[in-house]
């Protein structure tokens, strides 16, 4: 997100919710400005951050990258790896066929990152989850880490959740259509009231 349209996103967010107001005073949020990676990169990223911490993916990440060589992840390279070396790395079965399986969509042109960014969210999203391993905490990670779309709000988040829970005064049994009419607030900026409740979680 550019530095101007964070700016109107947090004047927003400060005016729309008292809550998120004092989450964004207290919260320190580092914008990262390098450039974005591709499409195919930040997908495989995401399937290998399912379910894990963030340590615990970065090392996985790093581990395929070096035995795939370079510095991002290549359809084509992937396509043609041995299952048992991807396992190797520290990827689950399952993990190594979901990522397999979007490499060989991209090789074959089966799934066309280039047609797909020109595509609302919901469009997107509802291609992506047609994938193996892709639902819908996936493809909105991939909305707003991939194609940094401004919109989004990743209710199956658990961290994200647990965040809402604190600053918002709601028991952790509360359903998803709780924490959606609260985000409802945040439109159009629902990805940087996100960020904002995932840092804030991670720097108590």
């Amino acid at each position: 997100m550019k530095n101007s349209n964070l700016k109107q996103a947090i004047a927003h967010l400060r005016r729309s919710d008292k809550v998120m107001q004092s989450v964004i005073t207290n919260t320190e949020l580092v914008i990262n400005n390098k450039p974005k990676p591709s499409c195919f990169h930040a997908l495989v990223c995401t399937i290998i951050n399912q379910q894990l911490s963030v340590k615990a993916a970065a090392t996985i990440e790093k581990r395929v990258l070096h035995m795939q060589g370079g510095r991002a992840f290549n359809p084509i390279k992937l396509n043609t790896m041995k299952d048992n070396a991807l396992r190797g790395c520290g990827l689950s079965s399952n993990k190594t066929r979901y990522i397999k399986t979007i490499a060989e969509a991209v090789v074959s042109k089966k799934l066309n990152f280039r047609k797909l960014i020109h595509l609302d969210d919901e469009s997107i999203r509802n291609t992506l989850i047609s994938y193996p391993g892709i639902g819908d905490w996936s493809a909105d990670i991939f909305l707003m880490n991939g194609l940094g779309r401004e919109d989004i709000f990743p209710v199956g988040d658990l961290i994200i959740r647990k965040s809402i829970q604190h600053h918002y005064k709601i028991t952790p049994d509360s359903n998803y259509d709780e924490y959606i009419s609260i985000a409802e607030n945040w439109r159009p900026y629902r990805s940087v009231a996100s960020f904002y409740l995932w840092k804030s979680f991670h720097q108590k």
